[in-house]
């Protein structure tokens, strides 16, 4: 075998080595590493172009796009946008619908052509689902309903991503009237529409048996079939003529189909962040400074526009959906920015010779910038929030007397309260609900508050003592009677909105007990500063239940196992 040359592992070392840098320094940071990679790209296009081996990049590339498409594919689950169908798919389908029509429309102001509009239109529509995602999952709010809606909206993007890619794969500048272009798209869309339908039937009818048969044959033979089954796929496509890049997402909405997804999931996990990573690096080394520098001022205001366009159209349709200001508020920062996929668009496009090498850059710039202010804002959403509503408050009272008195008020609202020394629940999702229920079956009195307007109209036909609103706002925790109240309970996820509730029931009643949750250790003594008298962390309960199942298992004397749950206690406290 011929020894590899030493200049092509300096490559991959300095291909590698640039964007870690950077990525390590945005993560001390608390912005998300993907960033930091996609910078370290811009930097070696920038000031090592020379020595990196584009072929060599590319096909890296390549791979890391087809692993990343098919794992999106295996984490799409019908059954979970099922049951938030109406906000899921109606909601979806209305912002992908709205966005492509008003960022189209903002593109021909920016001098691009009609079917140039339209593209980008569509390219730039869709939010980020690795970069959101991920988000989500630190944050500790992936099942809270907000991270859940969030999540659901994306996996509906992910599923428009196969007619999108279609067109972009099918079209080229030599197409340009605009009757072929809509009869193409037509006839594509009803393509797109066969192929997720023969996906779901061979999804529930043939490939569970073959990989099940595989599965008991051999874990080594089931691994292998897993890159097989996805070359095989590539190479079937290429023959018929499909796409590869939708062949492979729906090869994985297949695979998630069968009883050993979450096996093919793992196995290919490792593997496609590695590439996922050379993806992301690949991007920035596209992006060429200098022929961006002159355009970067319309490049801004481009994206400033594309992402008001989005934020008002989530905030529009959801508030419509009747869910609280502030809950459609943070829906639409955990969507406003560009997809990834939108960089896997413009590339087709720019093969296609649709967009021109300036073009190009234009269209990527602006979905790098959309994504880098991404976790900047979504950490601080809290704060922003409270601004905007200060700001319009102070500026523009009849829009927030409209929010408090239309958009988030209760039209059900319960008539007279005539309850003292009740427990108040502060969100009613799972926790909140469990709690509730806990509560009815000791009779002891309580109150919920929650801003999902679904979840109050369904508890109070199960008869639960509910009302409508952001239980932050004072008023509202006067209404609860939280004066004459006997304990509050916080059951919702971000901190702001527990660190805002604690000052306002201690101000009004110094002697209520308050109960909150925390993900973090160091909220949990920020809680307590505040007020709260007791701080609950869900996963640190739940290790310390696991535990006691263990000791009881080894049948440990009882005054044992309370004396090690009780020192654990302790050092968790760190006391």
């Amino acid at each position: 075998m011929k020894d590899i040359a030493s200049s092509v592992f300096l490559n991959f070392s300095l291909f590698l080595l640039v964007p870690f840098i950077s990525a390590y320094f945005l993560k001390k940071i608390r912005i998300s590493p993907l960033i930091g990679y996609i910078i370290g790209g811009l930097i070696l296009n920038s000031f090592f172009s020379s020595t990196l081996s584009r072929d060599s990049i590319n096909s890296f590339a390549y791979f890391g796009i087809i692993l990343l498409l098919f794992t999106v594919g295996l984490e799409t689950r019908f059954d979970k946008m099922v049951s938030l169908r109406r906000f899921i798919i109606l909601g979806g389908l209305l912002q992908i619908s709205f966005s492509i029509l008003f960022i189209s429309l903002t593109a021909l102001i920016f001098n691009f052509t009609p079917l140039q509009s339209l593209l980008i239109g569509i390219a730039l529509s869709s939010s980020s689902t690795s970069l959101v995602a991920k988000i989500i999952q630190d944050r500790g709010e992936e099942n809270s309903f907000l991270g859940e809606l969030a999540l659901g909206i994306l996996i509906f993007q992910d599923l428009a991503f196969i007619p999108f890619v279609i067109i972009f794969n099918s079209l080229t500048n030599e197409v340009s009237a605009f009757g072929p272009v809509v009869l193409k798209i037509f006839i594509d869309m009803i393509l797109a529409t066969i192929v997720l339908g023969l996906a779901y039937y061979f999804g529930q009818k043939v490939i569970p048996i073959v990989f099940n048969k595989i599965a008991k044959s051999s874990r080594e033979l089931l691994n292998l079939f897993i890159i097989l089954f996805i070359f095989l796929t590539g190479y079937v496509s290429s023959i018929v003529g499909l796409p590869i890049l939708v062949s492979i997402f729906v090869a994985g909405i297949i695979i998630a189909q069968t009883m050993e997804h979450y096996h093919i999931f793992s196995q290919i996990r490792p593997l496609r962040d590695i590439l996922a990573i050379i993806f992301f690096i690949y991007i920035g080394t596209n992006i060429n400074i200098r022929m961006v520098f002159p355009q970067l001022p319309q490049i801004l205001l481009f994206t400033l526009i594309v992402v008001l366009i989005k934020t008002l159209i989530i905030i529009t349709i959801f508030t419509a959906f009747r869910l609280q200001s502030k809950l459609s508020f943070y829906l639409s920062l955990f969507l406003f920015q560009i997809d990834e996929d939108a960089f896997i668009l413009a590339s087709l496009g720019y093969r296609n010779n649709i967009f021109n090498q300036s073009q190009y850059l234009f269209i990527i710039t602006s979905v790098l910038i959309s994504l880098i202010i991404t976790p900047i804002l979504i950490n601080n959403k809290e704060k922003i929030y409270i601004i905007l509503r200060e700001s319009i408050k102070r500026l523009l009272p009849f829009i927030d007397s409209y929010i408090s008195h239309r958009i988030d008020a209760d039209s059900t609202s319960i008539d007279v309260l005539n309850i003292k020394n009740h427990v108040i629940l502060c969100g009613y999702g799972r926790i909140g609900a469990y709690i509730g229920r806990a509560l009815l079956i000791a009779d002891i009195p309580f109150l919920a508050i929650d801003y999902n307007f679904s979840i109050v109209n369904k508890a109070k036909k199960m008869g639960i003592n509910i009302i409508y609103g952001d239980p932050t706002d004072p008023n509202i925790l006067d209404y609860a009677e939280v004066e004459t109240a006997m304990a509050l309970v916080l059951a919702l996820p971000d901190r702001i909105s527990q660190e805002s509730i604690i000052v306002s029931a201690k101000t009004v009643n110094k002697n209520i007990i308050i109960i909150s949750r925390a993900h973090q250790k160091t909220d949990k003594q920020r809680m307590r500063d505040l007020g709260a008298n007791f701080v609950v962390q869900p996963e640190t309960e739940a290790s310390l239940s696991i535990i006691k199942k263990l000791f009881l298992l080894k049948q440990l004397p009882k005054e044992e196992i309370v004396r090690h749950l009780q020192y654990l206690k302790k050092e968790d406290e760190g006391i």
